[in-house]
């Protein structure tokens, strides 16, 4: 593990992907700090023990929404974050008509980053500032194709809301490191874009293709799906074990 410069911030921790990553920071000794006690059930079934859970831990109790509880996720025993990974979401509630599900909280995403830059603002200015890893998705690139075409009705017509929620996300990011670095609530961003995510088991990180969107430049890697343990994986091999916070910072 390389030099620990500072806390892990994690919301939507109780998702699939941001879980598989939290347990393994965690079973490698990182701080972190997290958003939610229904936490605690979910990592001791991998196999974190309760004892690593109480010593490196701290969790926040509140809504995402609400910016004081968000500050104080951000700032644990008055410590610095230096690195914040958002996996929030909302899965769909299916009804009777499968093929018509309900997004019963369609602005989630969104108003999660909106939330999290707000309270990153009320705070004391970090030095340096934290870098702001979101979860997103493929199918929503307005540059390029990065979904197979079997695909592409799923996409674009089954998860057009929680897609239209992503899109706005990251345009919030992309907005924010335009602004002069003195104004800015984060150094940069990094937006992770799994396929289609599965409870499958973990194939290890190189295994998976990874490529970049940044500026106008689009290569993406076309994929049909990935497990929930694998984009796990990757975030915790490269963002926090590996240099990816510089690598991927301002890509997609």
């Amino acid at each position: 593990m390389p030099a620990n410069d500072g806390i892990v911030a994690f919301f939507g921790a109780t998702g699939g992907s941001t879980l598989a990553c939290l347990a393994l920071a965690l079973k490698a000794g990182y701080t972190l700090s997290r958003s939610s006690s229904k936490l605690q059930s979910l990592l001791l079934e991998r196999d974190v023990s309760q004892s690593i859970i109480d010593t490196h831990l701290t969790i926040v109790q509140g809504d995402i929404r609400d910016t004081q509880s968000v500050a104080r996720v951000l700032t644990p025993q008055s410590k610095a974050v230096h690195l914040i990974i958002s996996g929030i979401g909302r899965p769909p509630v299916f009804s009777l008509n499968p093929l018509n599900p309900i997004f019963d909280d369609p602005t989630v995403c969104q108003d999660a980053i909106s939330a999290i830059l707000a309270a990153l603002r009320t705070l004391p200015p970090l030095s340096p500032k934290p870098v702001l890893a979101a979860l997103s998705t493929t199918g929503i690139s307005s540059r390029a194709r990065d979904v197979p075409i079997l695909m592409t009705p799923l996409y674009h017509w089954l998860l057009a809301v929680p897609h239209r929620d992503k899109r706005e996300m990251e345009a919030l990011l992309q907005v924010e490191v335009t602004k002069p670095a003195h104004e800015r609530a984060i150094k940069d961003f990094i937006v992770v874009r799994p396929s289609l995510l599965t409870n499958g088991a973990r194939l290890g990180t190189d295994n998976i293709r990874v490529d970049e969107e940044a500026g106008e430049t689009a290569s993406p890697a076309v994929g049909y799906t990935i497990s929930r343990d694998d984009v796990g994986g990757w975030m915790f091999d490269q963002l926090l074990e590996g240099q990816g916070k510089n690598k991927y910072a301002g890509k997609m």
